[in-house]
């Protein structure tokens, strides 16, 4: 028997999107066949993140090493439900693991049990799917940034599921945010969801913004996403002894920096990861961060923005609207 997954294959491969050509192959591949300690999961729903498609992007780029060993199936997070157990797990249970030990973007996978975490009973099928990329990065980013209640926090790329999450966080601690957007239109909705300020950088200047909002001392901390030409206004937006967080390069992997601020006003620049935080206090800290967001999952102070859902053998259309400007909620693939 064999199942639908999605294999990126480098310049091999068969399909295409407007940013990245002939990268990756819907095929049939084989069906797993458990071992012992391990279960045997169909795969309900999938995200498609930026970072799968960046790893996708790396495999079809001749002067880039790829992520992986190609062939390699995508998709770093999903949902599955229980076909077969060591008795750990009953048939039909909802599962997530932390990691999945191969791409998400499959039919079915045999996973090690003891990477697997039930889903409670309260939590929806969409949200679930979502559980730890982003959410886990939103913690882990409040708490790094560690923003004192009533202070301001700037993070950019605000408008994406992500940036809604920590919306969310920082009002639950008392945290004031600045929300820096690239449309207008995306305004209004981040101010209904409890964003203190939006910025839309096609029409206002987002240091110019920052400084009169802040009576010219800047934000205490900021979260950027984007990198490129446009971290050295991040910088030049926190104050003294400031810190900016670098979690995403959703404009480029290059940026431009003056040095002169890190020098005279003693402000940091952190690059940041979602593993390096979730495993720095070991397997024990982990298991209370995620015990952590499930309470927060179930409490409402986290509810995931679900897209349109595309079924596997169309990720071609899925990537594409993923990539699309305004497009709402994180696109799911239905397994």
């Amino acid at each position: 028997m064999t199942q639908t997954a999605v294999v990126v294959q480098g310049r091999a491969g068969l399909l295409s999107t407007s940013a990245h050509e002939n990268i990756s192959v819907v095929q049939d591949a084989p069906i797993p066949q458990p071992s012992d300690n391990e279960a045997l999961v169909k795969m309900l729903l999938s995200p498609v993140h930026p970072y799968d498609i960046h790893q996708i992007a790396a495999a079809s780029e001749d002067h880039r090493e790829p992520p992986k060993p190609l062939p390699f199936v995508a998709g770093v997070e999903g949902l599955g439900e229980i076909l077969s157990s060591s008795g750990a797990f009953k048939k039909g249970q909802r599962v997530i693991a932390v990691p999945w030990p191969s791409g998400t973007w499959q039919q079915y996978m045999a996973v090690p049990e003891k990477t697997l975490m039930a889903v409670p009973d309260g939590v929806s099928d969409e949200a679930a799917a979502q559980f730890w990329a982003n959410p886990l990065t939103a913690l882990g980013l409040m708490e790094d940034a560690a923003v004192p209640q009533g202070q301001y926090l700037l993070q950019t790329a605000a408008g994406s599921v992500l940036g809604r999450m920590v919306i969310a966080l920082a009002k639950r601690s008392g945290v004031k945010t600045i929300n820096v957007v690239r449309r207008s239109a995306q305004k209004q909705e981040l101010l209904d969801i409890g964003g203190d300020v939006v910025i839309a950088t096609d029409k206002e200047d987002m240091l110019e913004k920052v400084v009169e909002l802040t009576d010219g001392q800047g934000a205490y901390a900021a979260l950027d996403a984007v990198a490129g030409p446009g971290f050295q206004q991040v910088l030049a937006s926190v104050q003294k002894s400031g810190l900016v967080i670098s979690y995403g390069i959703l404009s480029s992997s290059q940026i431009t920096l003056d040095v002169m601020p890190l020098l005279r006003q003693a402000k940091k620049v952190h690059g940041w990861t979602l593993f390096d935080w979730l495993m720095r206090d070991g397997e024990d800290g982990a298991k209370r961060h995620m015990q952590h967001m499930w309470e927060l999952f179930l409490d409402g102070t986290i509810e995931p923005l679900t897209g349109t859902k595309y079924p596997l053998h169309h990720v071609l259309e899925a990537i594409k609207e993923s990539e699309r400007e305004a497009r709402g909620g994180k696109v799911i693939l239905r397994c």
